[in-house]
């Protein structure tokens, strides 16, 4: 596996040159590429659709949200009275 390419290190913020293992000011080991999600996980990104997904958790949950939720807030609010 190789080191990410990083033009600063993601932790410290100094300016890399070449390719280290780790950062030379804060010593801290660099964050390395994993090659063989790279690309499955770019072309995943590419076709998921962030708005459908999240409509159908919205969905999902407002199905076994609050129970009566159709019912008024004021009706909810004096129900235990």
């Amino acid at each position: 596996m190789s080191v990410k390419e990083f033009a600063f290190c993601p932790y410290c913020g100094v300016k890399l040159t070449g390719n280290p293992q780790t950062c030379p000011n804060c010593h801290r080991k660099l964050p390395e590429d994993d090659k063989t999600t790279g690309s499955r996980s770019s072309l995943n990104h590419l076709i998921s659709n962030p708005y459908r997904e999240g409509l159908q958790r919205y969905r999902e949950e407002k199905k076994t949200g609050t129970e009566n939720s159709s019912a008024s807030f004021w009706k909810r609010l004096f129900k235990h009275w």
